[in-house]
């Protein structure tokens, strides 16, 4: 139930999000403003992440999934209904706080269900069912957009939204978390007892360097293709190669820990992610952007499943629910400053110097991770 929510929150997610920044576009926002709403989206959730996670130790996650699924419908609605750039940046914030109670959540089931010798490879399913979401939504809504438009692409949000609420009201079912949890009232309390944990802050800043990087494909990316002349169709499928890239990646991801260990797949994951970024603006061909999603992809597919379980190893049970919170924070910082930062690049050096620079900062990020993570440990056996 937990993977069958999980394809369907974030095919709900693709359907709409990479199409924003083109809807946006097309109500005459300027590219800097694109930018700054994406990233301004991001406020809220970054503030609430902390006591997400303990609200999913203290309630469960049906109720917090539940509530997602009524912010998902809400923005969907609002996206559709409302023909406005306000409604679309307020409805774009709904969706990133919606979408910080499912990662919390789902994230924290898997954490309860796993063994530590199973964690690795249960994280890689999970994120399977994640990337095959991301698959099959930039597909539907780039068709749904390209032939009646992007505000009827946005209404099919709130029809998936209808079997969410189903499966989440059957979550019940799932392995409850472990009995010491952090109470919501005192979450805040433990966040600097979590940062001092060794292994946590490298964590945290592997999570944070990629995420800018994700940001500037998922902002940027849309608009350059469609810049070059592709269709929405076209460009749902280029978008959906990324995934499909994780995807490849993600069903192998336990053996792939066992024969490199952590530190060489994400400094190497990372590496691909920023060669990916630079080469962008350099094509002009749809199978060639292809070709460069599905580098993308790999990398992703890598590093955000990785990161999650060692964030499990590094934090004890009763803090995974506000470490998970905490995270995503880190995540969110990088969603904020990222389409900023490069729209600001984009308005006045064009989207192309954006790509360059992103992709050579990354880049520039490599040496310091294979510092910071050349610690993590390489699994003693993974089933």
């Amino acid at each position: 139930m937990n993977n069958a929510l999980q394809i369907l929150n974030t095919a709900a997610w693709y359907v709409a999000a990479p199409f924003v920044p083109l809807y946006l576009a097309s109500l005459g926002a300027p590219v800097d403003l694109i930018g700054a709403i994406i990233g301004s989206s991001a406020v809220v959730p970054l503030l609430i992440s902390f006591h997400a996670g303990a609200l999913v130790d203290e309630r469960g996650p049906i109720a917090v999934s539940k509530a997602s699924v009524l912010l998902y419908a809400l923005a969907g609605a609002m996206l559709a209904g409302l023909h406005a750039v306000w409604a679309a940046a307020v409805a774009y914030g709904l969706l990133g706080i919606a979408n910080i109670g499912f990662a919390v959540g789902s994230q924290a089931v898997v954490a309860a269900a796993s063994t530590p010798a199973t964690r690795v490879q249960n994280y890689g399913y999970y994120s399977l069912w994640n990337s095959a979401g991301a698959v099959v939504g930039p597909v539907i809504g780039g068709f749904i957009a390209g032939h009646f438009g992007y505000r009827t692409s946005f209404a099919l949000v709130c029809f998936l939204m209808v079997p969410c609420f189903a499966i989440a009201g059957g979550l019940g079912g799932v392995p409850a978390g472990p009995r010491r949890t952090v109470p919501l009232a005192v979450a805040h309390r433990v966040i600097g007892t979590i940062l001092r944990l060794r292994g946590v802050s490298a964590i945290l800043f592997i999570s944070l360097v990629v995420v800018c990087g994700q940001q500037l494909q998922q902002s940027f990316y849309p608009l350059y293709l469609h810049k070059v002349g592709l269709p929405p169709a076209l460009i749902g499928i280029i978008i959906a190669t990324i995934s499909l890239g994780s995807m490849v990646v993600r069903a192998s991801l336990a053996r792939g820990v066992e024969w490199f260990g952590y530190s060489w797949l994400l400094v190497g994951a990372t590496a691909v992610l920023a060669l990916a970024l630079v080469t962008i603006p350099l094509l002009r061909h749809f199978w060639a952007f292809i070709a460069v999603s599905a580098l993308m992809g790999t990398s992703l597919g890598f590093t955000q499943p990785l990161t999650m379980s060692l964030m499990i190893d590094s934090v004890s049970a009763e803090f995974w629910g506000v470490a998970f919170g905490i995270r995503q924070a880190a995540q969110r910082i990088g969603s904020i400053l990222s389409p900023i930062l490069f729209g600001f690049v984009t308005t006045a050096s064009g989207v192309e110097a954006a790509f360059f620079l992103g992709g050579a900062a990354l880049l520039g990020t490599v040496p310091i991770m294979a510092s910071v993570t050349a610690h993590l440990r390489r699994p003693r056996h993974i089933a």
